[in-house]
């Protein structure tokens, strides 16, 4: 049986990360791509920073040029981790959600973060 190789493109056929409108400082952006970050996430965050009051996943989506469904894929992973509450109700059918960034509980899962890795 003879195998065929295949050249690969890398990322073909999967969709382009968006790029922020103002530029990610260098060691920042070095440390989004040691730590596997997903960049759409990290935008996702820095607009909730940006916006204490929150937003829809459509209000973010369009602030960073995305689709508000992926916008909401992703905001749904931070809402299970506790880095982002909702003023949602159990029942979300209908209802226009609010995403806000939760302060308290992405500050200490960062500083948590920070003394794993430093061993403390």
């Amino acid at each position: 049986m003879e195998v065929i190789q295949v050249p690969i493109r890398q990322n073909e056929g999967v969709t382009q990360y968006v790029r922020p409108t103002t530029a990610i400082p260098e060691r920042a952006e070095a440390v989004i791509g040691i730590l596997g970050v997903n960049p759409l996430r990290a935008e996702i965050l820095r607009y909730l920073w940006q916006h204490p009051d929150g937003g829809t996943s459509g209000d973010i989506g369009r602030s960073i040029g995305t689709g508000y469904k992926t916008v909401l894929w992703h905001l749904k992973q931070l809402e299970s981790t506790g880095a982002v509450d909702t003023n949602a109700r159990e029942n979300r059918i209908g209802q226009r959600v609010i995403y806000s960034i939760n302060q308290n509980a992405f500050n200490d899962a960062t500083d948590d973060f920070l003394k794993y890795v430093k061993g403390h």
